[in-house]
């Protein structure tokens, strides 16, 4: 049994009349106009009300002191407990100004409302710094994020509620004029501005403005900046507290004890983190807002009640997704399994019977120095990894385990580690080739984990990829630590880069055995990537990105736009859509007056031209009956589920990890546009200071014409498990997952000098050259 809780506060509205002021509903910027005009006095909130069979866009405005609104020329009564959006943002209005002006509880953000916690434990800098002096300008503190939200469990009432969380918040306030006069190395650093909120009752918000690249007098000459900001006055800004920037400034504030310092901070932070203190914090926080109500307006109160578990009454149902199954037959003359790696090494992949190449023909990258341990890796990874005196866990090697025929393998030395170097081996790997039949078929490429801190052609993979991408060629990439790597950690290292590698030749390991729906079914990962060199340079061109798969789980393709500006991305999502969905039409045999529907999975909140693009493309299909559902899948949002009797697992050290953490497939359903879904449980949790787990939030975009939250909801879970990257459980779905993979590659990529998008199309739409 379980015995599940939400960091969920409902919240008693009274059933009180009050008097608003209505406007017309004009646009965005009349209304963020008005709520900056009259912030702290008044709250506004978009509604629409139907009258005369016509619906209306109205603004209602509610003054804050209770008496008659005066800035709109109408007025009406309406009843709080009936108008739930107007008693959000009063309860939102309330903790703000609740702490508003409070030295020690100050509010540093909004969506959701962050502030900084006042007790003495959760000012993690001082702890950390073990009774040293804490410059005032260092701020390490625990924050409280504080949401309200409007719920509807499955068969209640929908009701108002308090979303509490806590992150830890991390700032560094001393202007680098300070830093300047002290002779304090900034170059290579990035800097930010303090940026006020339209509200002045809220502490301006850390602004990125650039990294530095020299010092002139009094002011910062910066590359990578803002549009216009290439020279900033030093008293202007602050250094940025990412992990460079702060460990410098602690280093500078700390000298030698700095590094023990960082050690003592990670140790706060993962604590404050882990399941049961969570718990705690939240169970301490419930004792003072229950103790008794508080204002929204005069003479109404509203009462925050004890926080939701699964032993009370209000609590949502509890659903659990069903496992995933997986097929390795396609003629289903052997059983799914519920277990991918068994399936694997017991029944071998489901493209075995005709794959071709059975023979692959791999060339090999690597650094001269390194040609022996390379090989001795490589020999692992093809032949099987077999060590006596245990169990092992890839004893057959990419070659037996996936039913290949043999290989046909061929080195290129670099003799160096430089991107210089590296260049120079691929090419004459592809200079070696001279007919079709000698084409590779397959790349891997050694590099040393260092060269991942490089940027652009400075970065020998990236220069090695991009060279073999050029002819259409798929790459692996292994690390030089990872080869020497030994005992069940790399059997689990080589079975995973031999099913990348597989999957990268074309082969499909598995499909997933689903209830098949009566519509022809696509499942589409929707993503975008910016073409830059920089983090906040201007991004002149972005690439639309789409994976797209059926309902069964089988990769059909993964299709670019063409690289454009901004104001022609719509009209590229567009052509991008319609031309990958026209293949699938074709591939799956569409015919005239089926049903087809089409799922989109986004990483992202949908932008308006891709929200027009998928209606474009769902109207464009005239001659079918087109459902679409749009869905953002969300990592980061402020709902948490606690389970008090997961113990947790022991790890390998012996330390309990994943303490509180709800079972893998756990599901709740919030409104009918949202539900949150556990895809971490505690022995998905790598390591113990990994803390709870975040279930994602699935919300429904409300344009979408099918709007099953539960099969929607299982799809993802089942989509989960299905990244043929890693064996391992995925903390979101491969169509997401490969979509940023995807975007991730194309924004390194794209700082290459002489790299085109256009070298991704083509074969390689149909390979996962992106694993």
């Amino acid at each position: 049994m379980s015995h599940l809780h939400l960091n969920i506060f409902p919240i008693s509205v009274p059933d009180a009349e009050i008097s608003v002021g209505v406007l017309p509903y004009d646009s965005r910027d009349t209304m963020r106009d008005l709520r900056t005009q009259h912030a702290g006095t008044h709250t506004f909130k978009r509604v629409n009300v139907v009258a005369d069979g016509k619906k209306n866009d109205l603004i209602y405005v509610v003054r804050l002191d209770g008496a008659a609104c005066t800035i709109a020329p109408e007025t009406r009564k309406i009843r709080l407990r009936e108008n739930l959006g107007i008693a959000k943002q009063l309860v939102e209005e309330s903790f703000i100004s609740s702490f508003a002006g409070k030295a020690d509880r100050k509010i540093v953000d909004v969506g959701p409302l962050k502030v900084l916690s006042a007790e003495k434990e959760h000012d993690f800098i001082t702890q950390a710094a073990n009774g040293a002096t804490v410059p005032p300008w260092l701020l390490v503190r625990l924050a409280h994020t504080i949401a309200a939200h409007i719920f509807q469990f499955d068969g209640q009432d929908a009701f108002l509620g308090l979303a509490f969380d806590h992150h830890t918040y991390r700032r560094i306030a001393r202007p680098c004029s300070e830093w300047t006069a002290e002779r304090f190395n900034l170059v290579g650093l990035y800097v930010s501005e303090n940026s006020p909120f339209k509200d002045a009752r809220i502490e301006p918000r850390a602004r990125l403005v650039g990294r530095v690249a020299s010092v002139n007098g009094g002011s910062l000459q910066l590359t990578d900046c803002r549009e216009g900001r290439n020279i900033v006055d030093a008293s202007n800004v602050n250094v940025d507290a990412d992990y460079e920037g702060f460990m410098r400034c602690l280093t500078a504030a700390f000298g030698g004890k700095a590094q023990a310092i960082e050690r003592r901070l990670f140790d706060l932070q993962s604590a404050a983190q882990i399941g049961p203190k969570k718990l705690g914090e939240l169970v301490r926080i419930e004792n003072r807002l229950t103790q008794k109500p508080f204002r929204l307006l005069p003479g109404i109160e509203a009462t925050v009640h004890p926080h939701l578990n699964s032993k009370g009454k209000r609590f949502p149902q509890v659903r659990q997704a069903p496992q995933a199954l997986y097929v390795f037959d396609r003629t289903f003359n052997k059983p799914a399994l519920d277990s991918a790696t068994r399936g694997i090494a017991e029944l071998g992949p489901y493209s075995q019977q005709g794959f071709t190449p059975s023979k692959p023909r791999v060339c090999v990258v690597c650094e001269r120095n390194r040609k022996g341990e390379v090989e001795q890796f490589l020999q692992k990874l093809f032949e099987g990894h077999n060590e006596p005196g245990r169990f092992c866990y890839f004893p057959n090697g990419w070659i037996k385990t996936y039913r290949l025929q043999g290989k046909d393998v061929r080195f290129f030395v670099a003799d160096g580690p430089t991107a210089v170097a590296y260049r120079k081996a691929a090419q004459e790997a592809l200079a070696s080739v001279t007919t079709e039949a000698e084409r590779w078929h397959l790349a891997f490429v050694q590099v040393d984990e260092s060269s991942h801190e490089l940027r652009g052609d400075a970065n020998p993979y990236l220069v090695a990829k991009s060279t073999f991408l050029s002819q259409q060629i798929p790459t692996q990439e292994f690390l030089t630590e990872t080869i020497r790597r030994n005992g069940a950690g790399l059997d689990f290292i080589l079975s995973n880069i031999a099913l990348a590698s597989y999957a990268k030749l074309g082969g499909t390991p598995w499909h997933l055995k689903v209830n098949n729906p009566m519509a022809h079914e696509l499942v589409v990962g929707l993503g975008s990537a910016s073409i830059s060199d920089s983090r906040l340079g201007a991004r002149q061109r972005i690439v639309g990105i789409t994976t797209l798969f059926t309902s069964e789980g089988r990769y059909l393709l993964g299709n670019m736009s063409n690289a454009v500006p901004f104001e022609e991305y719509g009209k590229a999502v567009v052509e991008m859509l319609t031309g990958a969905i026209e293949r699938a039409r074709l591939d799956m045999n569409w015919q005239k007056g089926d049903e087809v529907r089409l799922i989109f999975h986004s990483f992202k909140p949908l932008k308006d031209a891709e929200a027009d693009a998928v209606k474009a493309v769902a109207k464009s299909l005239k001659d079918y009956h087109v459902d679409f559902a749009f869905l953002h899948i969300a990592q980061e949002h402020d709902t948490v589920i606690f389970d008090s009797d997961s113990a947790g697992i022991k790890s390998y050290t012996g330390v309990w990890k994943g303490e509180f953490s709800p079972k893998r497939g756990t599901y709740l359903t919030l409104n009918k546009f949202k539900t949150i879904l556990s895809l971490t449980g505690g022995r998905e949790i790598k390591k113990p200071t990994d803390g709870l787990p975040y279930p994602v939030l699935l919300n429904l975009h409300r344009c979408s014409t099918f709007t099953d939250m539960k099969y929607l909801t299982e799809q993802v879970y089942t989509f989960a498990g299905h990244s043929w990257r890693s064996f391992d459980m995925a903390r979101m779905p491969v169509t997401i997952v490969y979509s940023q993979l995807i975007a991730r590659l194309l924004g390194r990529l794209g700082a290459l000098p002489h790299f085109s998008v256009d070298s991704i199309h083509g074969r390689l739409n149909r390979l996962r050259w992106f694993l």
